[in-house]
């Protein structure tokens, strides 16, 4: 990840670089039990995958997300990456 990750929730959080990306996505990613690509969509050094996660909080029942998840790749790298999600599924 480089200058330019911003996840869309509630609240909006932008980040740079990679580890601030890691430590602000960490929850998330430990929630994950799997995960499904139903689209991508490629437009140039543009891609937006469509994705739905099945996740498994610590405490509560596993609930879905669906996402949309918009990367832009130069170089073989992606130098940014955006994320979409509803933010009401989420436990509070």
């Amino acid at each position: 990840m480089t200058t330019g990750d911003t996840i869309l929730g509630c609240p909006i959080k932008r980040v740079g670089g990679r580890a601030a990306y890691l430590d602000a996505t960490k929850r998330f990613y430990s929630m994950i039990g799997s995960m499904e690509v139903r689209d991508l969509l490629v437009d140039g050094v543009k891609a937006c995958a469509l994705t739905r996660y099945e996740l498994r909080p610590p405490a509560g029942p596993p609930f879905s997300s669906d996402v949309a998840e918009v990367f832009e790749v130069r170089d073989g790298k992606i130098v940014s990456f955006d994320i979409y999600f509803d933010s009401s599924p989420f436990p509070k």
